[in-house]
């Protein structure tokens, strides 16, 4: 299982070295997504995951990425930073996700988002290996909403001041690039135990729960 948290990892790192677990309710999409899965070179195991478990969290445990459709992204339950040790990186499956997931794209966990109306094995295997490198995947027109929001929110409302830091907004860009704590701290040039320090008060004065949410708000008032 790769350990993102250890620093950044190459392409080739990947190859057959991914555990994955799939969370999709629809037969039809969950037997298409096992069949191109087991023929990537950087997927060593697919497991789908019972939609009736107690807690997926703990069903994912062990997994390097774990994805799910936006049907079944609510079964994961709101999230909190606190949360993140044992629960892989999120890879959300599905289409028109900002108008049917606005809300959640803030309180739910995802580390990266995956349309299903241009899904193939080639998409899937750059997001894959994008999220092994501790990057963030989005569709270009899902970040545009998220701009494009961010811009009609602000434009007719006073402006929003979050008294970051300069070492917080400096986190908070590499946040946004989907950095761990450690990845974190090593292009700052800090402890890990610093750098979590930060991103706890970054969280802090955004309202947020976790990374993700974040991010987004961070875009949405322009700080990003």
């Amino acid at each position: 299982m790769q350990d993102r948290s250890a620093g950044l990892v190459t392409a080739e790192e990947t190859r057959g070295a991914l555990d994955v677990a799939v969370l999709i309710e629809s037969e039809v999409v969950r037997a298409g997504m096992e069949t191109v899965l087991r023929k990537l070179p950087d997927v060593r195991t697919v497991r789908v995951l019972p939609l009736d478990a107690e807690s997926v969290a703990v069903t994912a445990e062990g997994h390097d990425v774990l994805i799910v459709a936006a049907e079944q992204w609510g079964l994961l339950g709101e999230f909190d930073e606190r949360q993140r040790d044992g629960l892989p990186p999120v890879l959300v499956l599905g289409d028109d996700l900002y108008d049917r997931n606005g809300a959640a794209l803030a309180s739910l966990p995802a580390d990266g988002f995956l349309p299903l109306d241009t899904l193939s094995a080639r998409s899937l295997e750059n997001a894959l290996q994008r999220l092994a490198m501790g990057e963030v995947p989005m569709p270009a027109s899902l970040a545009k909403r998220l701009l494009m929001s961010n811009h009609s929110r602000r434009r007719d409302a006073e402006p929003v001041t979050i008294p970051l830091t300069p070492r917080e907004t400096e986190t908070l860009l590499l946040l946004a690039d989907g950095l761990s704590n450690k990845q974190v701290a090593r292009c700052l040039g800090i402890s890990a135990h610093g750098a979590k320090r930060l991103v706890g008060s970054i969280l802090l004065k955004l309202g947020a729960p976790n990374r993700t949410a974040a991010v987004i708000t961070a875009i949405k008032i322009g700080l990003l």
